[in-house]
């Protein structure tokens, strides 16, 4: 059944491997980011800064601020603001900053609300990351459930001989089926088409070309086209003209 695992190759590429690889990548950062911004945000302390100085350097504005610890010792820090926010930012003579109760040379502007939501945001790439990976697996297992449903349908499904009755291609690619029908064991006609192949495997089918297929007998709507002989090792398989 290898020759079938093939056939969805690109879309077990494209929406099996890449979403697993990304959302691994992804969820890694993001727990990483989590860990810091969980650990910052457990030993936070709100100040409040005063001004010292303006540093201008293209095209930002570099400010220095000094605030004091809970032991009432100093500290200074520097922050990147924008250049049209200094003349405020002068006025007022102070902002809020939230540092490391553990090493509190460690500050960043804004006050905990913004910090936990900086966690939050941390949490939520993470959790997007676990997503992806989850929605690749899911793909890859939906893809194996109907690998392993095509299997047994040619193991122990009804088997008849039927023909190409029109082949296409999907519009603007180079992906396509052909198309087959069968009387079914009520003596309805039933319609089945093949996996999806591209343009050069589906030349080799040409219209009256003659294929074995395989049916449920208790849903004939369910069919499978034997594109790859798999069935030839069947006893019950009839010979093809």
């Amino acid at each position: 059944m290898i020759n079938y695992w093939m056939l969805m190759r690109q879309s077990l590429l494209l929406l099996g491997a890449i979403p697993i690889l990304a959302g691994a990548c992804i969820g890694w950062l993001g727990m990483g980011y989590l860990a810091d911004s969980a650990e910052f945000v457990e030993n936070l302390q709100q100040a409040d800064a005063r001004v010292v100085r303006f540093l201008p350097v293209e095209p930002k504005m570099l400010m220095d601020v000094e605030y004091e610890d809970s032991a009432g010792v100093r500290h200074t820090a520097r922050f990147e603001v924008d250049e049209s926010d200094a003349p405020h930012l002068r006025s007022i003579g102070k902002v809020s900053i939230v540092f490391d109760r553990r090493s509190p040379d460690r500050a960043e502007m804004g006050h905990i609300v913004s910090a936990n939501n900086e966690k939050i945001f941390d949490m939520s790439v993470a959790g997007g990351g676990a997503l992806l990976v989850l929605f690749g697996v899911g793909y890859i297992f939906r893809r194996a459930r109907q690998v392993g449903a095509i299997n047994r349908l040619f193991r122990e499904g009804q088997v008849v001989q039927t023909e190409v009755r029109d082949t296409a291609l999907a519009p603007g690619q180079q992906v396509g089926r052909f198309t087959y029908a069968f009387r079914g064991p009520n003596g309805r006609w039933y319609e089945g088409k093949s996996p999806d192949m591209t343009a050069a495997q589906l030349a080799e089918w040409p219209v009256g070309r003659q294929i074995l297929a395989a049916y449920d007998p208790l849903d004939p709507k369910r069919s499978e086209a034997d594109v790859f002989g798999v069935m030839q090792k069947r006893r019950d398989v009839p010979q093809m003209a």
